[in-house]
């Protein structure tokens, strides 16, 4: 059987839950935005596919009624809320073979305005502070994270990159997947494009669909089901069986969510953490609460764009998230080609303690590994980060995640020298 609910039912949802066994806070009728469509393809974009191949309708739910926020349009997706609950931007396209676009639209309706004009896909955008946005850019070969000017282009790695949402403390959490039957696994980043890192180092589970509730925890799917990561906590924890996100958080215990019914189509769930779900709208996904909020807080870039590298200062590569690595005595980077094939840029020496400090190209792909006296990689990484023009990084070990803290000591590499060896490829 599928369910649905007409919008004024969400109300009395909320009030009489009760009589069905649930326990539910009664709270005030909530306007909300959703993406209507019969059929949602949530992993399509790691190879280019389509999610929404019979399109999509975004629907606003508003003072006991709905309407479509784009008439006309094949497709509307990927709802944000602007921080003064005003606009709502989406990703939408007229026709079936047009390109999806960033577009922005008063949430009392009117004329949609286009935002970008590109020969490629814009989806999932997102509002920054300060009037700008971020967006993912695909195509058939790549996606990345892009943001309006000043600004341009974020991530840099062969893998590809979608969007998810901004943290309150202004970073843009996204997703990112290696290859096309891999796990997702979720990433932060600043809207400088700097400071690029994974949520947690406990790698393996396919995460995506991620969004920060109000308690400023992170819920997104996991393996078929919903899960949540606290600060307190250096892995996940479990939220919602048999649910999807991203969720929209009426309060803290009470969310909308996505589940899959009948005939695979999924559809929206007002879910309780003591009354568990309760059906809402059929056929849909994406759903966002329409109401004003506190922007992120804004960012303060130093990046120096005339420069053309970063800076990198390892404090002990010996630290590792499990266990101490064994003794290396150089470190290794390569960076990869627009075509695939991976150069050498250099080695550089590691110290005794575990520290180096180097310098590589910005702006494109690298990664690392540690060679013992032999010259036998010890341990190497398998995916690639990338620095911003004048980026300067500190990272505590060799996986240690983000969690872990350093001694308070000097590092016997800047002790040795406060200038770091360049590792720029051949021609440099």
């Amino acid at each position: 059987m599928r369910w649905f609910l007409a919008p004024r039912s969400l109300a009395l949802l909320l009030v009489c839950a009760a009589c069905l066994g649930a326990v539910v806070r009664p709270v005030a009728p909530v306007s909300y935005v959703f993406t209507r469509t019969t059929r949602y393809e949530p992993r399509a974009w790691v190879t280019s596919a389509e999610r929404f191949p019979d399109g999509a309708t975004l629907m606003v739910v508003a003072g006991g009624s709905r309407r479509p926020v784009a008439p006309g349009f094949f497709a509307s997706a990927d709802a944000s809320i602007s921080f003064d609950g005003k606009h709502i931007l989406f990703s939408g396209k007229r026709g079936r073979a047009d390109h999806w676009q960033v577009w922005e639209v008063l949430l009392n309706g009117g004329e949609p305005k286009r935002l970008t004009t590109v020969d490629a896909d814009c989806v999932r955008p997102l509002y920054l502070p300060g009037g700008r946005i971020v967006y993912t850019r695909t195509s058939a070969s790549e996606s990345f994270l892009e943001t309006s000017a000043p600004g341009g282009r974020l991530t840099f790695g062969p893998a590809r990159v979608l969007s998810d949402d901004v943290l309150r403390d202004g970073r843009i959490l996204f997703e990112m997947s290696a290859s096309a039957t891999g796990p997702r696994e979720l990433f932060t980043i600043y809207p400088d494009g700097t400071g690029v890192e994974a949520m947690r180092c406990d790698h393996g589970v396919d995460r995506g669909e991620a969004r920060q509730i109000p308690s400023g925890d992170v819920v997104f799917s996991a393996d078929g089901d919903l899960a949540r990561f606290t600060a307190a906590l250096a892995k996940q924890s479990p939220a919602v069986s048999k649910a999807m996100g991203p969720v929209a958080a009426v309060s803290d215990d009470v969310w909308m969510v996505t589940m899959r019914g009948a005939n695979n189509h999924y559809g929206l769930y007002l879910w309780n953490a003591t009354g568990g779900a309760k059906p809402l709208n059929a056929d849909a996904v994406q759903p966002v609460i329409l109401a004003p909020r506190v922007p992120p807080l804004r960012f303060p870039s130093a990046l120096v764009p005339t420069r053309t590298n970063g800076i990198l200062l390892c404090l002990d590569a010996r630290v590792g998230q499990h266990e101490t690595i064994p003794a290396m005595r150089q470190v290794r980077f390569f960076t990869r080609t627009a075509g695939g094939a991976t150069i050498p840029l250099g080695q550089a020496p590691v110290e005794s303690d575990g520290s180096f400090y180097v310098q590589v190209p910005a702006d494109q792909p690298v990664r690392l590994e540690l060679l013992d006296g032999d010259g036998k990689t010890v341990r190497g990484e398998h995916g690639w980060f990338w620095m911003k023009p004048s980026e300067q990084r500190v990272c505590v070990g060799c996986h240690a995640g983000p969690e872990r803290t350093s001694e308070n000591k000097t590092p016997e590499v800047l002790l040795r020298s406060i200038r770091p060896a360049k590792l720029l490829g051949p021609e440099k």
